[in-house]
């Protein structure tokens, strides 16, 4: 497996899991409240402070198999997800804090920093923030709008079941649409002009599928088991003794 197909599995590790309240925690509305207007982009707080577990499979050009990604998710500047195969063998891991990245490439023991936007080799969604990672893998979609108005002007407040159809660009003139609801996105495109770069489709049962059309690629992941509720706070990403630099492809 080449260097550059793990790099973009790590920056699509972000597309596992389903948005559930993990064990033992509290709905943050009680019952009978409006339902809060969450921008399909953020991340609920309920969210936040969780551990999950992800199967994905992924097929493309370099290749085909299957990971199992864990995510510890704090709040959106600060989770960590790691990389194993069928056998347990750890692959990768990632670490973020205040919207900088470290990976790490543990089989060659060496890694790579990043700060601000990450660049994914192979992958055609082009520049996103390390924030994006971890909204994707709580199924939620990775660029926010430049304007804001364009949900401001559209969602019903309160209510969660009402879908509406929306079509923006992100801050880097990127052009969006999707079909969302306050509970989340059920699919989007990503686009180049009048051709569909990437598209991506959730179903109710937790089953996901993203297809990249310019790469090749096709994801598909389910999470098995409901969240659980993170232990504790995460440590700051570092270095392991005997580690040493990469060949970093996406240095910020």
């Amino acid at each position: 497996m080449r260097r550059s197909f793990p790099l973009l599995l790590l920056g699509l590790a972000w597309l596992g899991g389903c948005a559930s309240i993990g064990a033992g925690r509290e709905a943050a509305v009680p019952v009978g409240s409006p339902v809060p207007v969450t921008a399909p982009w953020d991340i609920p707080e309920a969210e936040w402070r969780t551990q999950r577990i992800v199967r994905m499979q992924f097929e493309g050009p370099e290749g085909s198999g299957t990971l199992r990604l864990v995510l510890r998710f704090e709040d959106p500047e600060s989770f960590h997800i790691s990389a194993s195969d069928r056998l347990g063998r750890r692959w990768w891991e990632l670490g973020v804090r205040e919207g900088n990245a470290l990976v790490l490439w543990v089989r060659e023991r060496t890694f790579c920093r990043y700060a601000g936007d990450l660049e994914i080799p192979a992958l055609s969604l082009g520049p996103v923030p390390a924030r994006a990672l971890a909204a994707l893998l709580m199924r939620r979609l990775p660029a926010p709008p430049a304007d804001a108005r364009v949900w401001n002007e559209t969602v019903v407040p309160g209510r969660s079941d009402r879908s509406v159809e929306l079509d923006f660009e992100d801050r880097r003139g990127r052009r969006w649409t999707t079909e969302t609801t306050t509970a989340g996105p059920a699919r989007w495109t990503l686009w180049r002009d009048n051709h569909a770069r990437a598209s991506w489709s959730g179903n109710v049962e937790g089953m996901a599928r993203l297809v990249e059309s310019d790469t090749g690629l096709e994801l598909r992941w389910l999470q098995r088991r409901p969240a659980t509720e993170l232990a504790e706070p995460l440590p700051a990403p570092s270095v392991p003794s005997g580690y040493r630099p990469g060949v970093c492809d996406a240095d910020a």
